[in-house]
C-alpha cells in the first residue's frame, strides 16, 4: 500500500533533489525549494489529487507501448488508483480501486469525469489477457466494465455527449472484411493502437479510422477537439507528432511537430500533452485567434520509459504557427541516459488558473534509460512533485518507493466542451483540395503538377513481412492518379479507414520537385506528403491545399470548384482487388521488384552490369562488421540472383543482387558499427525518383498528357544506355520508365502485396 510522507521524509527528499533544469539566460539553473512542514505546495482550491501507482518496469523503451502488463510483487501487489486529501505530507491516502476484483491488476491510464465524481480507466486484471475499460465513482461504488473480448482498450478520456474516447488494437474493418488485420508497427511489429468511442454506460462502441502506426495518449481541449500523439513513420520520418480529431473521430489533422523550423526540434516525439491555458495569437492572415497552450513530454522514440523533457507548446491556431519552449534544457531529448540530479519527467498536469505556471509532475532522478537501468539491475523511481516553472522550484508531494507514482490530477470539476460530432453517411472517404499549390511545407513551381497520386499504406500484418526492402519504407500500393483540374483542385473517393498519402505528379510521371527545375539538384526534395491520412466511412475531407496553413484564408476562383463540378474520381475497390494484374500504366498497384523491375533489367541492363568486377562499370565495395569481424564484398550486378547478406544487424537472403546494387544495404546494416571500403551505391533517393541519379541517368521522356520523346527530364542529354559510345543499348519503354520511377517514389521497396508470399522471415 502507499506510504504517506512524513515531514522528515519530505525534507530528506528535498535534500536529495539536486537538479531542476529550467530555462534561463545561462541555459539552465538548478533550484530546490527549501520549504517544510505539512503545508501543501498546491493552491487552496486543490483539496485532493488523484494519481496512479504502477509496479515499476523496464519496458522495451518504445514510447508508443500500451500493453505492458507487469504482475504485482510482494511489495507492490498490483496497480492502484489513489487519492491524497489534502495533497500534503499529512494528507489521507485512499485507494479508489480497492475492490478485490482489482487485486494484482495493472492500470495503465485513467481520466476524471467533468464533475470530478467518477473515473474511467484501463485495467488488465490479474486473471485476464487484455486491458479493458472500467468506470466507477470515486467512492468506490458503481463499478462497470465497459469493454470485453480479445483486444486491448487503453487511454480512455471523457468527451462531450456522455462518451469515452479510447485507443484500441481492435480492427475497424474486422467485422466487414475477415481478411483484414490490424496494422503492425514498423519496428517492433506490435499490433497498433487506434482511436475508438463508446458511451459511458458501455453501449455504442464505434471504431475510428486507422493509421499505419500507433495513436496514443489522448487529451481533451476546451473547444471539444481531442489531442493525441501519432507515430508518424514514412521513410526518414520516425517521430511522434501531436494531432487532433473531432469527438466523432472525423477531421484528423496535424497540431504540432511536422513543421518545426530547422534546429527547433529538441526531441523526436511529443507525448502525454495536457491543456494548460488559452491565450491569444495574432496571425498575419487571420488576425486574433485562440492559442491553446500545452505541456508535454519531449522524448526519444525508444528506451526512455516514456519520460523526458518538459515542453511548453503554443499551438497558435495552426501547425505552421506553432512554437515550443524547452523548460528543461539539461534533460536529454534523445535516449541518452540522464545524469544524477537531472533525471526525467514522466508527465505533467497544470494545477489550474489559480496558480499559473505550476504543475503536478512525476519525476525520477538518475539515468532514466531502459538499457542503462537493466545493466544496473535497477528501475526508475517516479515520485510526485509540484513544479513551479516561474520560480524554478520543485516541491515533493508523495513517493512510495515500491511504485511508480504518476499521472497526478487535481480533483476539480471542469466545464464540458461542445460536442463537435457531425452527421456522416456512406461507405467511402472523399478527399480533395481546393488548390494543390497552396502548402505551408513546399513550394511547387506553377504549372508543374499534372496529377495527384494517392498511395495506400500497410505494414507487417500482410504476409508477416518485417522488412519490405533495404530502405526505411513499409508496404505501399497505388490507388491511382487523379488529373488536376484547371483551377488546380482535385477530388477522389478512397477506401474508408485505410491510411493513404499523396504525391504531386509532373509531366514525367514522377513526384514533382519543389522549388527547382526538372532533372536538377539531387538535393531538391519532391512534393511528397510524408504523413499518412485516413478518414471514416462517409467522411468528406476537403482542404485548402496540400498541408496548407490552416489559419490562412484559402484563395479560390469565384464559382463552383472544378473538383466539385466534375465530381470525385472513384478509387475505392476492395482490398482483394488492390493488387496488380499486369504492370501497364493504369493497371499497376504494387511494383514488386522481381516481378515488375527485374524483367526490365534483364532485357535492357544485364548484358553489361552482370557482376563482372573487372569492368569499370561494375564497381565494388566491402563492408566489415566491426562487432562480428565478418566482411562481405558487393559488386554492381543487375541480375536477379538472390544474395546472402552476412554483415549488419539484419542479415537476410530475401533480396537480389540488382536490388542491393541500386538501393544499397541501408536498413540491413541497422545500428551495427561497420567499416566500408570503396563507394557504396548512391543511385536512388527513396520516395524521390526525380532527384535520384539513376533516373536522371536514364533521362525519361515526357509522359503526360502524351508521350513525347523530344522532351526529356534532363534537356539536351542522351538517355542511358543510348549514351554508351558504340553500344547497342535499347532505351526503356514509357511503361518501363514509369514502373521504375513509381517503385522509387513509393519508397524503393522489394516487397509489395504481389510478392509477399516469397518473403522468408529473418526473425
Amino acid at each position: 500500500m502507499g506510504q504517506k510522507l512524513t515531514v522528515n521524509t519530505v525534507r530528506s527528499l528535498q535534500s536529495a533533489i539536486l537538479g531542476l533544469a529550467l530555462a534561463s539566460a545561462a541555459g539552465g539553473c538548478n533550484s530546490t525549494s527549501s520549504g517544510g512542514g505539512n503545508a501543501s505546495a498546491l493552491p487552496a482550491d486543490v483539496k485532493s489529487i488523484m494519481f496512479l501507482q504502477r509496479v515499476p518496469r523496464n519496458d522495451e523503451g518504445n514510447v508508443f507501448d500500451y500493453a505492458n502488463f507487469v504482475a504485482g510483487t510482494a511489495t507492490a501487489p498490483g496497480a492502484h488508483l489513489a487519492m491524497l486529501s489534502p495533497p500534503s505530507a499529512d494528507g489521507k491516502l485512499t485507494i479508489v480501486t480497492s475492490d478485490p476484483m482489482f487485486d494484482g491488476a495493472d492500470i495503465m491510464s485513467y481520466d476524471l469525469s467533468f464533475d470530478a465524481k467518477s473515473v474511467v480507466f484501463s485495467a488488465h486484471l490479474a486473471t485476464a489477457t487484455n486491458y479493458q475499460l472500467f468506470s466507477m465513482n470515486l467512492d468506490g461504488t458503481n463499478i462497470q466494465q465497459l469493454t470485453e473480448g480479445g483486444n486491448d482498450f487503453v487511454y480512455p478520456v471523457y468527451v462531450p455527449g456522455n462518451q469515452v474516447m479510447f485507443m484500441t488494437n481492435r480492427n475497424v474493418e474486422a467485422d466487414t472484411d475477415p481478411n483484414s488485420m490490424q496494422f503492425r508497427d514498423e519496428y517492433e511489429r506490435a499490433t497498433t493502437a487506434q482511436v475508438g468511442l463508446i458511451n459511458a454506460d458501455g453501449s455504442g462502441l464505434t471504431l475510428g479510422p486507422r493509421n499505419v502506426s500507433h495513436r496514443v495518449s489522448p487529451a481533451l481541449l476546451p473547444d471539444g477537439h481531442v489531442l493525441y500523439t501519432e507515430w508518424m513513420h514514412m521513410g526518414d520520418v520516425n517521430e511522434g507528432h501531436l494531432r487532433m480529431v473531432n469527438t466523432d473521430m472525423t477531421g484528423m489533422r496535424e497540431a504540432f511537430g511536422d513543421e518545426l523550423a530547422a534546429g527547433n526540434a529538441s526531441t523526436n516525439s511529443y507525448l502525454k500533452a495536457r491543456y494548460v491555458q488559452t491565450k491569444t495569437f495574432m496571425d498575419p492572415a487571420a488576425g486574433s485567434i485562440p492559442d491553446y497552450q500545452l505541456i508535454a513530454i519531449g522524448t526519444s522514440r525508444d528506451r526512455t520509459l516514456q519520460s523526458g523533457k518538459l515542453l511548453l507548446i503554443d499551438l497558435n491556431g495552426s501547425e505552421a504557427n506553432s512554437t515550443s519552449t524547452d523548460l528543461t534544457p539539461l534533460i536529454p531529448g534523445d535516449r541518452t541516459p540522464s545524469s544524477q540530479g537531472i533525471g526525467r519527467y514522466y508527465d505533467a498536469e497544470p494545477v489550474g488558473a489559480s496558480a499559473p505556471g505550476q504543475f503536478l509532475v512525476s519525476w525520477s532522478d538518475g539515468p532514466v534509460e531502459s538499457e542503462e537501468l537493466d545493466r544496473a539491475m535497477s528501475t526508475a523511481q517516479f515520485g510526485l512533485f509540484v513544479l513551479d516553472a516561474n520560480a524554478g522550484t520543485r516541491f515533493p508531494i508523495y513517493n512510495d518507493p515500491n511504485y511508480w507514482n504518476i499521472l497526478a490530477r487535481p480533483i476539480k470539476a471542469r466545464p464540458e466542451p461542445t460536442n463537435l460530432a457531425t452527421p456522416i453517411s456512406g461507405t467511402s472517404t472523399t478527399i480533395g483540395a481546393l488548390n494543390v499549390y497552396n502548402s505551408s511545407l513546399f513550394n511547387v513551381p506553377a504549372g508543374n503538377v499534372v496529377k495527384v497520386r494517392l498511395i495506400e499504406g500497410f505494414s507487417g500484418e500482410e504476409g508477416g513481412v518485417d522488412m519490405f526492402g533495404s530502405t526505411d519504407f513499409d508496404g505501399q500500393s497505388l490507388y491511382g492518379e487523379v488529373p488536376l483540374q484547371a483551377d488546380n483542385s482535385f477530388a477522389a473517393i478512397v477506401p474508408a479507414n485505410v491510411p493513404f498519402h499523396m504525391q504531386l505528379i509532373d509531366k514525367f510521371g514522377l513526384a514533382t520537385p519543389v522549388g527547382g527545375s526538372h532533372g536538377t539538384a539531387a538535393s531538391t526534395p519532391v512534393a511528397n506528403e510524408d504523413i499518412w491520412i485516413s478518414g471514416r466511412a462517409g467522411e468528406q475531407r476537403f482542404c485548402g491545399g496540400c498541408h496548407e496553413n490552416r489559419t490562412a484564408p484559402s484563395s479560390i476562383t469565384p464559382g463552383i470548384q472544378d473538383n466539385v463540378l466534375h465530381g470525385a474520381v472513384n478509387l475505392d475497390v476492395p482490398r482483394a482487388q488492390r493488387v496488380s494484374t499486369n504492370y501497364t500504366y493504369g493497371n499497376v498497384r504494387g511494383v514488386p521488384w522481381d516481378l515488375a523491375i527485374q524483367p526490365i533489367l534483364d532485357a535492357k541492363c544485364v548484358s553489361c552490369h552482370n557482376g563482372d568486377a573487372s569492368k569499370s562499370y561494375n564497381p565494388s565495395y566491402t563492408v566489415t562488421d566491426m562487432t562480428s569481424g565478418t566482411s562481405q564484398t558487393f559488386v554492381f550486378d543487375l541480375r536477379g540472383t538472390k544474395v546472402d547478406v552476412t554483415v549488419g544487424e539484419r542479415m537476410t537472403t530475401n533480396f537480389t543482387a540488382s536490388y542491393l546494387s541500386l538501393m544499397g544495404l541501408g536498413e540491413i546494416l541497422g545500428d551495427d558499427v561497420v567499416s566500408i571500403t570503396g563507394t557504396p551505391p548512391n543511385y536512388v533517393v527513396a520516395a524521390s525518383a526525380e532527384t535520384s541519379s539513376l533516373i536522371t541517368l536514364l533521362n525519361p521522356p515526357q509522359r503526360f498528357p502524351a508521350v513525347d520523346t523530344s522532351v526529356r527530364l534532363v534537356p539536351g542529354v542522351m538517355p542511358h544506355p543510348l549514351d554508351v559510345p558504340g553500344g547497342n543499348g535499347v532505351e526503356l519503354t514509357p511503361d518501363e520508365y514509369y514502373l521504375l520511377g513509381l517503385n522509387i517514389d513509393m519508397g524503393g521497396q522489394y516487397f509489395f502485396r504481389e510478392n509477399l508470399d516469397e518473403y522468408v522471415s529473418t526473425n
